[in-house]
């Protein structure tokens, strides 16, 4: 897992052209400050661009909610999400079973 993030984090950041505390900002553009899962420290991107490591799931869930599913962010977000969560995230997991099991909404 912790190479899939590295490689996802580090692909985004160089299409970007973005270093650690410009890709933080981008990030959080649309993120409340006040909200906990708001990034206060570039560390979380060099522990991601390093280290492979995730970052906390309710952050990457609110740039679900918050990024339209046409922004770049959404989908580093949603690929993230499937790297760390495969079996909930990751094609063919929990969420795109619910997906056909739901009924359509009107």
């Amino acid at each position: 897992m912790s190479e899939e993030i590295k490689e996802i984090t580090l692909k985004e950041m160089k299409d970007l052209k973005m270093k650690d505390r410009a890709f933080q900002t981008y990030l959080n553009e649309k993120l409340s400050k006040e909200s906990d899962t708001y990034i206060r420290s570039h560390a979380t991107m060099i522990n991601m661009r390093v280290h492979g490591k995730a970052p906390n799931t309710d952050l990457l869930e609110d740039m679900l909610c918050v990024y339209p599913v046409d922004d770049r962010r959404f989908h580093f977000a949603l690929n993230i999400l499937a790297a760390k969560s495969p079996h909930i995230w990751g094609f063919g997991g929990l969420v795109w079973s619910l997906k056909s099991k739901l009924p359509q909404a009107k």
